[in-house]
């Protein structure tokens, strides 16, 4: 008897996603962050559900153009950072490299790793899906100057600190400006907005965002953010970002009166009433994670039907992919794996 396990087809799991998003492409976070779980988890989906592989990683490296939400990230070195671009171009996987800082100035335009970040992004584009995501109209100017075939997309930080009225006349604009946009996670539960954008099939939407619907400091959280990032030793600046959140309620949860609406992340209904108005772009974003255990089981609860008759198929797929980051190994854990004898990578 045979003891060779046939693979699965995609015609055999078609009814895992027929309710649920059926023909809709993932971009998933923790690129550049959690690569080694993260690429485990494509080529877990690639062998097991074929369906819901990521057409792409979120890309998010330290520098002037970007920011971090909790710890100060040190630059990544040029040999990992491009090790993980061909990592992902050999698993057929796009890196969409994020620079979410809306506040560039002139000056910050120069600054050399940065740019070198772009530079090896559009060289190692071997699959011809990476891109780079911006929150600064700046930026995005100086990107079509320098790599006029990089596709460039507007991050969901260039709609949050939008000052005029976000409507469709918004989107509608910012889609004349950029190959993709992506929607402010309040606008995406608003019919009279996404229904009146001309090209939905052209932009993308956040998933679990779980910040407050009604939230009102975002942009000034952003200014924060930035400025941390050119200051990370002023702890008076950790202080106020603190007690803005506080003051907002980000972290007020109390589990006897949960409920769906509280937070922008997207209930069931939402995101098949973004479907059927013609939204195919979702993405599951990881820059509000602290770790990766969290965010792939976010990842999971995104992509999968947990609906009663599906459950325990989609509860198989999840933690056999989470199983999959312990497995055995032959090789010892060293202390001394990353370590390099030079001071550059």
């Amino acid at each position: 008897m045979s003891s060779i396990i046939r693979p699965i087809t995609a015609k055999e799991i078609r009814f895992m996603v027929a309710d649920y998003l059926p023909e809709a492409v993932w971009t998933i976070g923790g690129g550049m962050r959690f690569d080694a779980s993260i690429q485990t988890l494509i080529d877990s989906l690639k062998k097991s559900f074929p369906l819901r592989q990521p057409a792409r990683v979120v890309g998010e490296v330290a520098c002037k153009w970007s920011l971090d939400w909790y710890t100060e990230r040190r630059p990544m070195g040029y040999a990992t950072y491009t090790k993980h671009l061909e990592q992902y171009a050999q698993m057929n996987v796009g890196v969409l490299l994020t620079f979410d800082n809306p506040f560039i100035t002139e000056e910050q335009l120069q600054d050399s790793y940065a740019n070198t970040l772009l530079s090896e992004l559009y060289k190692r584009d071997r699959v011809h899906r990476n891109a780079v995501s911006v929150a600064s109209d700046v930026l995005a100017a100086h990107i079509r100057r320098h790599f006029p075939k990089l596709p460039v997309y507007s991050h969901v930080n260039r709609a949050i600190c939008e000052r005029s009225k976000r409507g469709a006349a918004f989107y509608n604009k910012l889609l004349g400006q950029y190959a993709r946009v992506c929607l402010h996670p309040a606008d995406a539960v608003r019919p009279s907005v996404y229904n009146a954008i001309n090209e939905p099939e052209r932009c993308d939407v956040i998933i679990n965002e779980p910040l407050p619907r009604n939230s009102a400091v975002r942009r000034d959280h952003l200014r924060l953010l930035a400025d941390i990032r050119l200051d990370p030793y002023n702890t008076d600046l950790f202080r106020r970002r603190t007690a803005l959140a506080e003051k907002d309620g980000w972290h007020n949860i109390n589990k006897e009166e949960l409920r769906q609406g509280a937070t922008c992340n997207l209930t069931r209904e939402e995101s098949a009433a973004l479907y059927a108005a013609g939204y195919r772009s979702f993405i599951v974003q990881g820059n509000q994670f602290r770790n990766e255990l969290t965010l792939l089981w976010d990842i999971f609860t995104c992509l999968l039907d947990y609906s009663p008759e599906l459950s325990n198929k989609s509860a198989l797929i999840a933690t056999s992919t989470m199983a999959a980051l312990t497995a055995s190994k032959n090789e010892l854990p060293s202390g001394l794996r990353d370590f390099s004898f030079t001071n550059y990578e």
